[in-house]
């Protein structure tokens, strides 16, 4: 089994009772499962996007301020892919 890290997060009762209602369903073991395979899920889709793609969608959220100009914004050719310690 991979080390594993308790990590405390707040969310709603109706998202609590959703991955409840996948459990029952069988889908997870437990609610750990279903929010391990929501965070893989969530690093795969960024891991596959470019910089650009991403600090372009956080211009457009409000979360990356405006900058001067093009070349103030530093891209590391290659680090657009994520990988996890579970897929070596």
């Amino acid at each position: 089994m991979a080390d594993t890290v308790l990590l405390q997060v707040r969310i709603s009762s109706a998202l609590v009772r959703r991955i409840d209602e996948l459990c029952n369903e069988g889908l997870f073991r437990n609610r750990s499962e279903a929010i391990s395979d929501a965070i893989r899920l969530l690093l795969a889709k960024y891991s596959k996007t470019s910089p650009e793609a991403r600090a372009t969608a956080l211009y457009l959220s409000g979360r990356l301020g405006r900058v001067g100009n093009p070349e103030e914004l530093v891209f590391t050719p290659g680090a657009s892919r994520i990988e996890l310690e579970e897929d070596k």
